[in-house]
């Protein structure tokens, strides 16, 4: 026996036997085993057990589940979906909405939630057959606020921006985004429902309007027709009443400036729409490692109008298209939309025809560089407007335009800062049938050539709770032989109080050349040397918050000074284009006091209150001062949208205290106020959501009181006042399909 052994076996002895927890002394061993070692004479002999091998557990099958996610009624893909089965996370679908995991066999429940959609669960089993992958499809919940596939910064400048269901879905805007900005504060409509817009008491013709940077000579078709934009291919709004970017200029009101809809690049999208009065239709697809959107529409107006009136013509139609490649870093997108109008009261009498078009096409690039962002676009444009003037002969105005914009921009640390140059060049070639139009400083119905010229630097500086941007636009014009140079200083200063609670403040110089006070294509660009530059210096100060439960709060004090070019005679009853007298430059004056309570779109009761309390002045020369054409001293508009299962109810509520008229006397022009006017639009919209489609029915009714407005006073003789209203109610039905 070895020591070792011995040793042992005296252990054992001692302590009785082995463990309680050892195998039983009686157990069998076997016999040839030569792990056991005898004991001494005498001693009990110890079995050890036999060793058992450990049981091998066979792995449960398994398979795989893959699939995608996507938006019921459409082909909207919804990236970052969680994916849970029995409750356990398993994770979530990328950015094409594709998603893959193991999973053992045998049914399991999976479970997909999503932001913005109601969550949706389903029975798999990742071993059954066929094993195809899963279509997923999320039913969105009403109000959802689409995905950004673009993150972008706060503007430090005062802004309203409208975006998703608020573009299209307003009451009393037809479905046109461009006609929401005429229930925001700071927005006269002068004539409901001609689209005519004062903002903050300059004229309409000072307000700008942009598409993706590039100008909108016109907003809207003839005779109460639609926007001139498929209203399915904006994707937001920003709408400045005034101190609006320094990458903006040449005008000396307000800038509403919208971005359209990038084109899809996983999949083709459509949709079509009819209504009353014309029908669109829009596609988006992927297409030679890009990706296109066309949209277009047509009236048939003019058949229905035809049918009531044989000798009257009207027709209009629009197109739109956008396509976007990358070259490597290179973001290109070409960008082109159009649009035409003809309306003629009398067939056989071309004299009193008008027609109009314009067409712009833009390329625009951007590149990452040195730390930055380097951007470029040019845009050609054309513009032909043919109208009468006195209904006695026709005046026609041809017009070619190139665009080049140029801006670099970085941050660094809490500093954001842009240096830029923008131009445009235009040729003007009026031609007028029936009279000789002499060359003289009054050349709006001469050849002409204008050249505008801008360089432009901003920084916004972050530091703390406050945040300060500096701007400097530098503008030059040239036209028909005479200079003009303005520099445009601006300043914007935002002071964050506590976390719900801010104070802004923006302030600035605009230029503008004369215009007209209502925009028309191609009648641009004229008189800097008979009426110089249109200029206004601006400001405003404002206090906003969200301690109000789920709603934003702002108030806004502004005065602007402006010199404007009005109308001479406002009292005029016939008024000549052609007359060097037909416009007078003008100092003026506007101030006042805004207010905006908002409510998010993805809440069930939604929708903003707007009220402004202004006042706009002229000075009329002599000493003389009155009130603006456009004055409208108090302005409402309540907007609700609330939600009822799938159903979303609409009203807009608008009233406005009437504006100046002018009557004669022969001692001197007075004015008075028109009477105070109101209207209620309802509007009530109904997605009926399929797996691959969604069917948006749509009924509006505007002006449902039925109310008349009094557009102008008639002064037959001394002490007689006649005044001349008319009553239209819009109704509008329409159907729109999403594939």
């Amino acid at each position: 026996m070895t020591p070792l052994a011995a040793l042992l076996a005296a252990v054992l002895v001692i302590d009785g036997g082995v463990d309680a927890g050892a195998p039983d002394r009686d157990a069998g061993t076997d016999a040839g085993d030569a792990s056991l070692s005898p004991i001494d004479a005498g001693a009990s002999h110890v079995e050890v057990p036999e060793t058992k091998p450990p049981e091998l557990r066979l792995a449960a099958p398994t398979g795989r589940i893959a699939g995608h996610v996507l938006a019921k009624g459409g082909r909207e893909v919804v990236p970052d979906a969680s994916l849970l089965v029995d409750g356990v996370s398993v994770g979530v679908s990328d950015d094409g909405g594709d998603f893959y995991f193991a999973l053992a066999c045998g049914p399991r429940t999976l479970t997909v939630r999503a932001a913005g959609f109601e969550a949706m669960t389903t029975t798999v089993d990742a071993c059954a057959e066929p094993r195809e992958p899963l279509t997923l499809r999320l039913a969105p919940t009403p109000g959802r606020a689409r995905r950004e596939t673009v993150v972008r910064a706060k503007a430090p400048q005062p802004v309203v921006r409208l975006v998703g269901e608020e573009l299209t879905q307003t009451p009393g805007a037809l479905g046109d985004p461009l006609r929401v900005i005429e229930s925001l504060p700071g927005v006269a409509a002068v004539a409901w429902p001609a689209p005519v817009y004062a903002v903050r008491g300059s004229n309409p013709g000072n307000t700008g309007f942009f598409l993706d940077g590039i100008q909108i000579p016109a907003l809207f078709h003839f005779a109460l027709g639609p926007s001139v934009i498929n209203p399915y291919f904006f994707h937001s709004l920003d709408f400045y009443p005034g101190g609006y970017p320094a990458r903006y200029g040449r005008y000396v009101g307000g800038i509403a400036t919208a971005e359209t809809q990038a084109p899809s690049l996983d999949q083709t999208h459509m949709s079509v729409d009819v209504r009353l009065y014309d029908a669109g239709a829009m596609v988006s697809a992927p297409i030679a490692g890009g990706a296109v959107a066309v949209a277009a529409r047509y009236s048939f107006t003019g058949e229905l109008v035809t049918a009531l009136r044989e000798d009257i013509r009207l027709q209009y139609w629009d197109y739109q298209l956008r396509a976007d490649r990358r070259f490597g870093p290179l973001q290109v997108t070409l960008l082109a939309f159009g649009s035409g109008d003809s309306f003629s009261p009398n067939k056989t009498d071309d004299q009193n025809e008008v027609d109009l078009d314009f067409h712009r096409v833009g390329l625009r690039a951007s590149l990452p560089a040195a730390g930055g962002l380097l951007q470029g676009s040019v845009v050609l444009g054309s513009d032909h407007t043919r109208a009468p003037i006195e209904s006695t002969y026709p005046i026609t105005v041809d017009a070619v335009s190139l665009a080049p914009r140029l801006s670099y921009q970085r941050s660094a640390g809490p500093v954001t800062m842009v240096i830029g140059f923008d131009g445009q060049l235009a040729r003007y070639t009026p031609t007028v049938v029936g009279i000789a139009v002499p060359p003289g400083p009054w050349d709006i119905a001469i050849p002409r050539d204008a050249r505008m010229m801008a360089g432009y630097a901003s920084a916004t500086v972050a530091a703390g709770r406050l945040t300060l941007t500096p701007e400097i636009r530098l503008d030059t014009y040239e036209e028909n032989g005479t200079y003009a140079q303005e520099l445009g200083p601006r300043l914007t200063l935002g002071l964050a109080l506590n976390d719900e609670t801010s104070l802004q403040a923006s302030g600035g110089r605009f230029t503008q050349l004369p215009s007209l006070p209502l925009q028309i294509p191609g009648v641009e660009a004229f008189g800097l040397k008979l009426l110089g530059l249109q200029t206004s210096w601006q400001g405003s100060v404002g206090v906003e918050t969200s301690h109000f439960a789920a709603a934003k709060v702002r108030v806004t004090g502004f005065v602007q000074k402006y010199v404007l070019t009005d109308l001479r005679s406002p009292s005029a009853s016939d008024l000549d284009p052609l007359d060097s007298e037909f416009l007078a430059s003008r100092p003026a004056l506007s101030y006042g006091v805004e207010l905006l309570a908002r409510r998010a779109l993805t809440e069930r009761l939604h929708g903003w209150l707007s009220y402004t309390l202004s006042n706009s002045i002229r000075s009329y020369g002599g000493g003389a001062v009155g009130p603006s054409d456009w004055d409208q001293r108090h302005i409402v508009n309540l907007v609700l949208g609330y939600r009822v299962r799938r159903y979303t109810l609409g009203a807009r509520f608008h009233f406005n205290t009437g504006r100046p008229f002018f009557l004669q006397d022969p001692n001197a022009d007075t004015y008075q106020r028109l009477p105070s006017y109101y209207q209620l639009d309802l509007r009530v919209d109904r997605p009926v959501v399929y797996d691959k489609f969604t069917l948006n029915l749509y009924a509006e009714l505007v002006n449902a009181t039925l109310t008349s407005e009094v557009f102008s006073i008639d002064q037959p003789s001394a002490g007689v006042l006649q005044p001349k209203s008319y009553r239209i109610v819009l109704p509008s039905i329409g159907a729109r399909a999403e594939f």
